[in-house]
């Protein structure tokens, strides 16, 4: 019995000690950093070890379609060509620099679904950061400095651009040509010499949570159907928003909610030829116009708070008949709250303009109709701004 007893015993203990040495090595391994272990698909630039390459270039060329590539900190002087479908991965976005000179972009993308984190991309403010005529791409926390346009898209779709930071570049954070089905969301725009994001002829494009200030033009639409712009800080640029279309072709159907659009020293909101646009639940506060219309008909704006402008809060000219309701329109200083010269009729009843006196000395057309009868005795409880 105590020979049997020992034997049970030793089974026991050595049964024990394979579970403990299981459990240590899993942790071992859980604890090697993903991009350190040596696994098919992966490839190393600028490490000291065995198998790194020296440059991007040269471990994208030697890449196929669902690879990583792990870019260790540094700088790397290159204008890089991406031509496979990989993840394109810096150490970090701070200290991971890729600094391109003397062609027209620092990363032309030439493959489709691409996925590119962690890096800084400049240049001397001549060339594109990324370039890019194809499609469906991640481009998410990264630093784009001293590039021309920090991302130029040219009739690409399905992309996303999260998390990034577009500073000091010579002309646009962002332009985007002729694409679909873009999002562009919780990024931070400043100090861009043109735009924060210049949009052309592109549609159902979605602008969210981005921080959006001290640019040119905050967001510049241009010949734009179906933007939505949503839940955004746009303060301190010459024009927050701007919709611009021609005699021919219009923006149209796009729409502008839930965002703070604040002491922009041009004005909150300019629409210049276009329609059937909707501006509602917005914080419009301080600009220099509130909302400035130019050859525009059969918008509407509706329940946004527009105060304290330092021209006008609204105003339309060559107007065919917008429609302006529910919105609390307040300015103590100003004695012009709605100015225009209009074609049509427009609706701009059911407005609480400051005052339970009646508005005439606030609503003055130079040329034409507003409709303000009734207006609110008091003011309306709007949630606006960002969400």
């Amino acid at each position: 019995m105590k020979q049997k007893g020992k034997k049970i015993m030793s089974a026991i203990i050595f049964v024990g000690c394979l579970m403990i040495g299981t459990q240590i090595g899993e942790a071992t391994i859980k604890e090697v950093p993903t991009h350190l272990a040596t696994t098919t698909g992966w490839l190393y630039v600028g490490g000291g070890g065995a198998g790194n390459y020296s440059t991007i270039q040269a471990a994208l060329d030697a890449s196929t379609n669902g690879d990583t590539i792990f870019v260790y900190d540094g700088t790397y002087p290159e204008n890089i060509i991406i031509g496979t479908s990989i993840t394109l991965l810096g150490e970090n976005k701070n200290t991971t620099i890729i600094s391109g000179n003397g062609l027209a972009a620092t990363a032309n993308i030439t493959a489709k679904s691409v996925t590119m984190k962690g890096f800084t991309i400049r240049n001397d403010g001549s060339q594109n950061g990324i370039y890019t005529s194809t499609s469906s791409h991640q481009i998410m926390d990264n630093i784009f400095t001293m590039t021309s346009h920090g991302i130029y898209l040219f009739y690409s779709s399905e992309n996303s651009i999260t998390d990034c930071l577009f500073h000091g570049n010579t002309h646009s954070g962002i332009y985007m040509k002729v694409g679909t089905n873009n999002t562009i969301s919780h990024n931070e725009f400043y100090n861009n010499t043109a735009e924060g994001m210049y949009l052309t002829g592109c549609g159902s494009t979605h602008v969210e949570r981005n921080n959006i200030h001290e640019n040119g033009i905050g967001i510049h639409g241009l010949e734009v159907t179906g933007i939505s712009i949503t839940n955004n800080t746009i303060q301190s640029n010459s024009w927050g928003i701007r919709f611009d279309g021609m005699f021919t072709v219009h923006s149209n159907f796009n729409t502008v909610s839930f965002n703070a659009i604040d002491d922009n020293t041009e004005g909150g909101i300019h629409i210049e030829h276009s329609q059937f646009n909707l501006i509602q639940f917005n914080e419009i506060k301080g600009n220099g116009k509130g909302i400035d219309f130019l050859y525009t008909g059969l918008n509407s704006i509706r329940s946004n708070v527009i105060t304290s402008s330092h021209v006008v809060e609204i105003m339309l000219t060559f107007d065919l008949g917008d429609v302006i309701t529910n919105n609390n329109i307040n300015n103590s200083q100003q004695s012009l709250v709605l100015l225009q010269i209009n074609f049509g009729v427009s609706d701009a009843t059911h407005n609480w303009w400051g005052s339970t006196e009646w508005p005439l000395r606030r609503v003055r057309p130079i040329m034409g109709w507003a409709i303000i009868l009734p207006w609110m005795k008091s003011p309306f409880t709007i949630t606006v701004g960002p969400q």
